[in-house]
């Protein structure tokens, strides 16, 4: 067990201190006092006690704060366990890997200690239900913290660890006192000066006021220069990106880059971090700082920096829907040293279209760290650029890894072949016919073979499909023809886009599906006349994490081929954003659309062009 954390196997809980435990260092008091302040008592209090202790001694319990960073979840929680389970030893897992071995054989009485739950669920491997199950089924407490855009979105995910974190019970910690929290509140503050202090305070919370918070948004607000702005914003940016560890000086500094003009970059890099650093980490009230250096892992050695949690949380609001400039992509993409955050990062940049930094990430894990999984997702995206050789070369390295990668192989030669077949010789770029075929790496192709050899699910999966990928050419020969399915899938195409003259079209012409959703596409429509009151109150939402928000703001950014904003959810990484952009251009029917389901988009939610795309990016082109 790696103790790192300040905590050994067997500690009694009651003998860590809290700041071990990712409890926020406080304002100081005049007398430069730096023990906690005194707790406020909060409405969740009684249901977290009696959720820790309901099924004791058999069973344990598995419990997740969710609030905003500094909004005392990790305070209430450390008070919680002190009053209940002071001598019960305390594990402080390093990843999720030190709870997986205990499964099979786990303590009892022991309180494992998830402060930032996201970094064990998102790690790998992943920390799975079945091992939280066996910990609890032995009388032991697994207690974690999520911010609340992180809950939304665990719970999204499929799979385990969807199951996992909805089978815990959640406690909400709501970022502001309530009227009685306020008034227990008033009564500690006759005792405590910082108390009283951090009620007075106006436009933050008492809670945030008490870690320094409003301190650290002053310090990126108002930075002393610009290389100090642009260093705690790459560091912002990477944490929205999903990154986790230490930031390494390296890293950061070509990361500012892009946050620079270009008069301040003429100057030498040095000259950057002289000016950044001693803002950035010069430590604030309650002795919390921009930015705070991590150890590597031995004495005297510097791993990286990481960025205070308010402040992230902060600027993951004010920042949601920026872009984050090539620099800070390209940095990321070729100097992370962890492969759990080069995994987050491909999957940022997928999902928000930066297909050409997936590449160099996913990449990097399938030849650096021999992840066989990493290579078919890279060979997927290899094969819809029409790059089938380098696609085949990337999972020739990776032949030993299974039966996974040999069936991907032997099915990229037959594409190869289609291709072939279609395409005339010495022919380049992608025509419309081989872009359909490469689209979905050959999927709907077979699925045509099977549905024409009467198999009837070959023919639903069929339609599905060329219905989620907007084939709009197909599907209006397959309903011309009579197919039903077809006919209904087009139907629900044009009632997603509004599009009334197209259904009243195929209405007339005897199409009974068509016919059958015009009532419903007037309702669509008579909403999307309605929609612009809905968004800024769903912006707000958004901004404050609200996963449901943001995903029913793309729905009306679509509703009213709003591209520009499209895009702003884009960037902000929303999970339907590319998909919807991606039906908007096909109800455009756009003649761009081949290439943005390809190459995507650059850094700046420009098109990328057949011009502007580099074949063949690899790490040496960063």
């Amino acid at each position: 067990m790696d103790d790192r954390d300040g905590s050994a196997l067997g500690d009694r809980f009651e003998s860590v201190l809290p700041r071990d435990l990712g409890i926020h260092s406080a304002i100081p008091t005049p007398t430069g006092d730096d023990e906690l302040p005194k707790y406020v008592p909060r409405d969740f209090d009684l249901k977290l006690r009696l959720t820790l202790g309901a099924n004791l001694p058999d069973r344990g319990a598995f419990v997740i704060m969710i609030g905003g960073s500094s909004s005392g979840k990790t305070r209430s929680l450390y008070e919680a366990v002190r009053e209940n389970f002071p001598d019960w030893r305390l594990l402080l897992p390093a990843d999720a890997a030190d709870l997986l071995h205990l499964k099979n054989a786990p303590p009892r009485r022991t309180v494992f200690w998830l402060d930032e739950l996201q970094r064990y669920l998102g790690s790998s491997p992943p920390l799975t239900a079945e091992c939280v199950l066996a910990l609890e089924r032995n009388g032991n407490l697994v207690v974690g913290t999520l911010w609340p855009d992180q809950y939304a979105h665990w719970t999204a995910t499929g799979e385990d660890v969807q199951k996992l974190v909805k089978r815990a019970v959640s406690i909400s910690v709501p970022d502001r006192l309530s009227p009685t929290e306020l008034t227990e509140a008033a009564k500690v503050a006759r005792r405590d000066g910082r108390i009283r202090r951090a009620l007075e305070t106006r436009d933050a919370g008492m809670t945030q006021v008490l870690a320094g918070g409003p301190s650290l948004v002053m310090c990126w607000e108002q930075a002393a220069t610009p290389y100090a702005k642009a260093i705690i914003t790459a560091a912002a940016d990477a944490h929205r990106l999903g990154m986790q560890s230490p930031l390494s000086v390296e890293l950061l500094t070509g990361a500012m880059f892009g946050y620079l003009t270009s008069r301040e970059r003429v100057a030498p890099t040095d000259h950057w971090l002289d000016e950044a650093m001693p803002h950035a980490t010069r430590p604030l009230y309650g002795n919390v700082s921009a930015l705070s250096p991590v150890d590597a892992g031995r004495a005297g050695t510097l791993g990286g920096y990481t960025v205070a949690d308010y402040l992230a949380q902060h600027l993951r609001r004010v920042r949601r829907t920026e872009p984050v400039p090539h620099e800070a992509w390209q940095t990321l993409a070729t100097r992370l040293r962890s492969p759990e955050d080069l995994r987050r990062l491909a999957e940022s940049a997928i999902a928000r279209l930066r297909y050409r930094y997936a590449e160099v990430a996913l990449d990097r894990l399938a030849h650096e760290f021999d992840d066989s999984k990493s290579a078919v997702v890279l060979a997927d995206l290899l094969t819809r650029q029409d790059r089938l050789i380098e696609a085949v070369r990337v999972l020739r390295h990776h032949e030993a890894a299974g039966p996974l990668v040999a069936t991907k192989l032997a099915h990229l030669a037959k594409l190869q072949q289609r291709v072939d077949a279609i395409r005339p010789p010495f022919v380049r770029g992608l025509s419309d016919e081989v872009a359909e075929l490469l689209a979905d790496v050959g999927v709907c192709d077979d699925l045509r073979r099977d549905a024409d050899d009467g198999d009837a699910l070959a023919a639903e999966r069929l339609i599905e499909l060329l219905a989620d990928r907007g084939c709009l050419r197909e599907l209006r020969d397959r309903a011309d023809r009579g197919e039903r399915l077809a006919a209904e899938a087009l139907a629900d195409m044009y009632v997603d886009w509004g599009d009334e003259d197209l259904l009243m079209a195929r209405a007339r012409a005897g199409d009974e599906a068509a016919e059958l959703r015009l009532p419903k596409l007037r309702r669509v429509s008579s909403r999307g006349e309605n929609a612009r009151f809905e968004i800024g109150a769903l912006r707000e939402k958004a901004d404050e994490g609200s996963l449901r928000a943001a995903l029913d703001l793309c729905t009306l950014f679509f509703d009213l081929r709003d591209e520009e904003n499209l895009k702003a959810e884009l960037d902000a990484g929303t999970p339907s954003a590319a998909a919807k952009l991606i039906a908007l251009y096909t109800a455009r029917e756009h003649p761009s659309l081949i290439h943005l389901r390809a190459f995507g988009l650059e850094a700046d939610g420009q098109l990328v062009t057949p011009e502007t795309q580099p074949l063949g990016v690899r790490r040496k082109d960063f």
